[in-house]
């Protein structure tokens, strides 16, 4: 090299040091200042239920740890798609988030025409809570005391059960499904615009099983109207710990939980996304928010944002793989 192209090259490297020291500099300082302005999280679901009491707890305690105001925004409809498609299209700046439930791995499979992708337009944050389900029968009408029976009595009246599902292309349907695909039990699938219209009818006998939450369903067990013959976790549930895992049930294998997760639109800056994550893994810590939360039967779980995800992508390719193998319909 001549010397004179060694001191024009000397000036380039100047200039690209101070451009990469400057945009350091941004976003540091933009970090420093976040948030400087309320920060709304939309949840895709309608107010009330495990979904809308976990969301407003963690912002309540973040808008205390912040000392600003963070909002939670119910945005239902359309399979949660509608909420979830205004994060996928929100500024990708921190001040507009998601949060989410394991539905959202199933809706690829349920919708195929979704106005966003789901691997691609998001960030993940962390998995802030999770819960497993219950197969709770009507303790009247339905005979059984355990899951094995269940399908035995199920067995002997072919097509005759009926199984309230919250709606076609939830997780507690898909749920049903991978149960219905790997023992072969038959059951009509009732459909609903949500989980609690489903419940009244099994609480009437109108509906024979729900697969629902445990604090949607463990308050009428207790009360003796529901009889939980099994939880859908890989492992007892903390806050239900007679109930049997399906997997003891004599399903092998069996593990479905419902997950909800802190997402933000793709593109976000890292350093907003850490500290995010920081912070809301410190305040579900806080006992007073994580016995709230068990409670309701949602066990604390955090996650770093790549392990997130993993779980996410996996979860796609999962349910994808259920609705395909079984041909499930849902329209």
């Amino acid at each position: 090299m001549n010397r004179s192209a060694f001191h024009m090259q000397r000036p380039m490297r100047s200039i690209h040091f101070a451009l990469g020291l400057l945009m350091l500099m941004i976003a540091t300082s933009a970090l420093a200042q976040y948030p400087s302005k309320p920060v709304r999280i939309i949840l895709p679901y309608a107010a009330g239920g495990g979904a809308d009491l976990l969301t407003r707890s963690v912002a309540q305690a973040l808008g205390e740890l912040w000392k600003q105001s963070v909002v939670t925004d119910n945005r239902p409809g359309a399979g949660a798609t509608i909420g979830t498609d205004i994060v996928a299209k929100a500024a990708p700046d921190g001040y507009t988030l998601l949060m989410t439930a394991g539905t959202m791995a199933v809706s690829p499979a349920a919708y195929p025409k979704l106005p966003y992708d789901v691997l691609k337009d998001f960030a993940p944050i962390t998995l802030v809570a999770q819960s497993p389900y219950v197969i709770a029968a009507n303790a009247a009408k339905v005979p059984a005391q355990t899951l094995p029976e269940l399908l035995q009595f199920a067995k002997s009246l072919p097509a005759k059960l009926n199984y309230g599902s919250p709606g076609n292309g939830t997780l507690s349907h898909l749920t049903y499904e991978l149960l219905r695909n790997r023992t072969g039990l038959d059951a009509i699938v009732v459909a609903y615009k949500g989980s609690n219209p489903a419940l009244v009818d099994v609480l009437s006998g109108q509906v024979d099983f729900v697969i629902d939450t445990p604090a949607a369903v463990m308050q009428h067990v207790k009360a003796q109207k529901l009889r939980a013959l099994a939880v859908t976790s890989g492992k007892r549930a903390a806050s239900i710990p007679s109930v049997p895992t399906v997997a003891e049930s004599g399903v092998r294998d069996f593990d479905v939980t419902i997950w909800f997760g802190l997402l933000a639109p793709a593109g976000t800056p890292l350093e907003i996304i850490r500290k995010i994550h920081d912070d809301v893994s410190k305040v579900v810590a806080m006992p007073a928010l994580a016995d709230r939360l068990a409670g309701e039967g949602l066990e604390v779980v955090t996650m770093q944002p790549a392990e997130f995800a993993a779980l996410l992508k996996t979860d796609v390719a999962k349910w994808g793989d259920l609705v395909r193998q079984a041909n499930i319909k849902f329209d």
